[in-house]
């Protein structure tokens, strides 16, 4: 992809910041919380309170 400005790059870029920091951010919560330490916390899917 082409950039004419920079002002276009830096408007393409830190819109591709802000979208993989939204998506990363909540599966490397969840990947954290069920698959390293599912144990830890009650609040997630309730694992301590069913059990």
């Amino acid at each position: 992809m082409e950039f004419h400005t920079f002002y276009d790059y830096f408007l393409y870029t830190k819109n591709w910041a802000y979208v993989m920091m939204f998506v990363t951010l909540p599966v490397y919560v969840l990947y954290w919380n069920t698959v390293l330490f599912p144990k830890k916390g009650p609040w997630l899917f309730g694992d301590d309170d069913e059990h």
